[in-house]
């Protein structure tokens, strides 16, 4: 347990020494979304393969690849004129047909062997999982105006989720969720964990937009304490298919990265399901606001 809570306040400093810089040079979340990314792809590989679900590694590599050209493509096209929403357009119109093209391409490579589309699903499986998180994180760091404050909460609310659910779920947690998945989840915990996240988030957001007026700033409070709520489900939602990966591929731990915290996924399971939430609010907030 020592150990775990050392690793814990590492891993949350070594977070906060990418994002704090990025506040001002936004090209840092780009350099951390590669390396998150790229060891997250490795990971995947690994346990993947260790199952004999056979991914391609060469097309995932290159789907990593695509994904960082286009971010630089849209960078460089939307660089004088903020459109997040025309940049994640971009990406969805490069990298879906990819992600469909991995879906055949193992099987035709393969063509003596027995039919399985199993490696294709699984190689586009982790090339959309891993890199449509990351191109977004890195996307609204560098296109939004003040961008990173709106992915912060994103990044840190499955902290504040399993915080509220463990308390909530230890006082008076009895019914189980998913029991062959996660066995400590409970439901009291589950909804304590989404409310408590909602709450912190609505704070957060309501703190930091000042300038609305009073009927503005009840809207958009209730708007930050849904999209909490959501954060919070969704983060459980990563953790239990990260759970799930790796009870399918017979493992405890991705890697063995942060000491008695596991891989890098094992950490970014719950962001990967959230950042696209605290994205959409970086979208909606500039109805508000001006």
């Amino acid at each position: 347990m020592k150990q775990r809570i050392i690793t814990g306040i590492e891993f949350v400093l070594l977070v906060l020494l990418f994002i704090v810089p990025s506040l001002f040079w936004p090209i840092i979340m780009l350099l951390f979304s590669i390396c998150v990314g790229s060891v997250v792809i490795f990971e995947l590989l690994k346990a993947t393969k260790t199952a004999n679900m056979n991914p391609v590694s060469g097309l995932v590599v290159a789907g990593g690849v695509l994904a960082v050209i286009t971010f630089v493509i849209t960078y460089y096209i939307y660089r004088n004129n903020y459109n997040l929403t025309a940049s994640l357009g971009v990406y969805l119109l490069v990298m879906v047909p990819y992600c469909l093209a991995c879906l055949i391409i193992p099987s035709v490579m393969h063509k003596d062997e027995e039919v399985n589309l199993l490696p294709g699903l699984v190689t586009a499986g982790i090339v959309l999982y891993v890199t449509f998180p990351m191109f977004l994180l890195a996307s609204v760091s560098q296109f939004g105006g003040n961008g990173m404050f709106y992915t912060i909460p994103a990044l840190f609310a499955a902290w504040v989720s399993d915080t509220c659910a463990y308390f909530v779920g230890v006082t008076i947690g009895k019914h189980k969720i998913v029991p062959h998945i996660s066995p400590k989840k409970t439901w009291e915990g589950c909804i304590g964990g989404a409310v408590g996240c909602g709450i912190v988030v609505m704070l957060y957001y309501t703190m930091l937009i000042g300038n609305l007026d009073d009927e503005k700033r009840i809207i958009f409070s209730i708007l930050a304490f849904i999209l909490g709520f959501i954060m919070s489900v969704m983060s459980q939602l990563g953790d239990w298919l990260a759970s799930l990966i790796k009870r399918t591929c017979g493992i405890k731990d991705f890697s063995e990265i942060f000491p008695g915290h596991g891989g890098m996924l094992d950490r970014f399971d719950s962001a990967f399901f959230t950042i696209p939430i605290g994205v959409a609010l970086a979208i909606l907030t500039p109805f508000f606001v001006i």
